[in-house]
């Protein structure tokens, strides 16, 4: 099997601890489903495999989430380093993978308005332009979801501390492509992201 059969991974980001909101956002139910299996689930819907989800605040709590779904639990216990502590633990488990995928999507698990159509559109323009950076267009920016080719993994198996893949994304303006998704300015981080969202 080639590089490129190998197809695209998924890197599910959900090790915080949330101490902005005040509760795990991972188990906030939208339309009875938590945010986290919801994340997870839409990767996989979306064609991802494997589907790598990185816990680690109360991580058998998380866990329990995931049951019935085709995903790896990828447990990180060094979750309170920062996000890009976690990014690398999910890259590691990628880079362990054989074959190895030929581009990984990472995802947070707090965009309450995903759908699997907008992963599909980012997998879509993958496909057509194979290799470089393909993320959603938000806010005046670029950031997760996400789609990085496999020349990427050395740069996201190097971050440290909080410093996340919009750090990567910012460094390669050549290599990137966006596709427009207005509602990912709808993140859960603080309490009236929660209001908002439950209205």
């Amino acid at each position: 099997m080639s590089e490129r059969d190998a197809g695209i991974a998924a890197v599910v980001l959900a090790a915080g601890a949330s101490t902005r909101l005040g509760e795990p956002k991972q188990l906030i139910r939208i339309e009875g489903e938590s945010l986290l299996r919801r994340t997870a689930r839409l990767a996989g819907d979306a064609g991802c495999m494997p589907v790598f989800v990185v816990l680690g605040c109360e991580a058998e709590r998380m866990r329990n989430e995931m049951e019935g779904l085709a995903t790896t639990p990828v447990i990180h216990e060094g979750w309170s380093e920062g996000m890009g502590s976690s990014l690398r633990r999910g890259m590691e488990a990628v880079c362990a993978t054989q074959p190895q995928p030929a581009a990984v999507l990472l995802l947070v698990c707090d965009q309450a308005k995903l759908t699997v159509e907008h992963l599909r559109r980012l997998m879509a323009l993958q496909e057509s332009e194979g290799a470089g950076v393909i993320a959603s267009g938000y806010a005046g920016r670029a950031g997760v979801p996400a789609i990085f080719g496999e020349e990427f993994y050395g740069e996201l198996l190097e971050l440290q501390g909080d410093a996340g893949a919009r750090e990567v994304i910012r460094r390669h303006p050549e290599a990137l492509k966006t596709v427009f998704w207005a509602e990912g300015e709808m993140d859960v981080d603080l309490p009236e992201d929660l209001a908002r969202l439950r209205v």
